[in-house]
């Protein structure tokens, strides 16, 4: 039975969350109904990326929580220049008037060249504490002066300020070990990696991540980390390879996440040279994104190597999708996000993941 279907909400599984409509969409709606569809299904909660077009962040997750319950809703990732502080600021302390404790803000410095493009200003790691210690400074109800790496301000402050606890925030990058110690920091309180890592760059971010707690003296417990994966459970070929290959011909599109995931992952560079140097990307090849859907991009995604995509999605029955999530959780990591395809789509897998908790959690009880 699809989710559109289920007439009751069944109970969150607390380590599973969805990320919904990645990417380009063509209709804001599909995302409202998607979350609907991960509230009844059993997700704890929904990521959304932000896209300066149909995917305004505070506009749909204002929407997604007057239509759902209990479900979390997060950023992932909201650019900190993309607002001024105050208007971010503004957003976790409205959703939670309005709807209950619900928010995560999850916080990313993307590219430089494409926030530029964008007309946003680029985000160091410095700028970036600074605007999470702003944001929580002004959820507690303080006046800020300040001028440094985040910008300048000048009696910043909140004329009403929510009554009750304050939006997570959360680091959004890819696993290096720079962003690892930097979102160990005691501001944040979770870290959301990105899709296609393999398990020994996820490996090595969680252990980065725990060297860096140990060192400033925090529990490493209280540093929730959340690792998206790739679904294409149930799906044709044609289109497991639009979500896995044609999708990461979008990411090596944009500037240097290709050396990025070929540095953390021990990837080959010749297959990305190649992409990038395809004659459909001559005019544009650092925002192939903006350019073209998934769809129009799968004669390229077949340059995409398999042994890339495979081991780093959830593929195959759905017994292999949760030995895969298990192998992952074992290294570390406390949350699991479907990627790609909608929470519908995914009611087996979710199903089975909560029987394979259950079954985990007795044994541990045993033992």
């Amino acid at each position: 039975m699809t989710a559109a279907r289920q007439s009751t909400t069944l109970e969150p599984v607390e380590d599973m969350s969805a990320y919904i409509a990645g990417g380009r969409i063509r209709n804001s709606a599909e995302v409202i109904n998607q979350a609907v569809d991960a509230e009844r299904v059993g997700y704890q909660r929904i990521w959304l990326s932000e896209r300066y077009d149909l995917k305004e962040a505070g506009v749909l997750l204002g929407a997604i929580a007057a239509r759902t319950t209990r479900l979390q809703l997060a950023t992932g990732a909201l650019i900190p220049s993309s607002r001024p502080p105050i208007l971010t600021a503004a957003l976790g302390a409205t959703l939670h008037s309005a709807f209950g404790p619900r928010l995560t803000l999850g916080l990313g410095r993307s590219m430089d060249a494409y926030i530029s493009n964008a007309g946003l200003a680029p985000v160091s790691r410095a700028a970036l504490l600074d605007y999470v210690d702003i944001y929580r400074r002004l959820w507690r109800g303080e006046v800020i002066s300040y001028d440094g790496p985040a910008g300048r301000y000048q009696g910043l402050h909140m004329a009403d300020r929510y009554d009750g606890p304050p939006p997570q925030i959360w680091a959004v990058h890819f696993g290096g070990p720079k962003a690892c110690r930097m979102s160990a920091s005691p501001l944040f309180d979770g870290v959301y990696l990105q899709p296609f890592l393999t398990l020994e760059a996820v490996h090595n971010a969680v252990t980065w991540m725990r060297d860096e707690c140990d060192r400033i003296g925090r529990d490493f417990a209280t540093l929730r980390i959340c690792l998206p994966l790739v679904s294409v459970l149930g799906l044709p070929d044609d289109e497991a390879r639009l979500q896995m290959h044609a999708r990461m011909v979008t990411y090596l599109g944009q500037p240097r996440m290709a050396e990025v995931y070929l540095r953390l992952n021990g990837w080959d560079t010749a297959p990305a040279r190649k992409i990038r140097d395809h004659t459909m990307f001559r005019d544009d090849p650092d925002r192939i994104d903006h350019h073209f859907h998934r769809s129009d991009l799968a004669e390229v995604a077949n340059m995409v190597p398999d042994e890339w995509m495979y081991p780093t999605s959830l593929t195959g029955s759905v017994d292999d999708c949760v030995a895969t999530m298990a192998a992952y959780r074992a290294l570390g990591i406390d949350e699991i996000s479907t990627y790609g395809t909608s929470p519908a789509q995914n009611v087996d897998l979710v199903a089975a993941w909560r029987k394979h908790s259950r079954l985990h959690n007795e044994k541990e009880r045993v033992s």
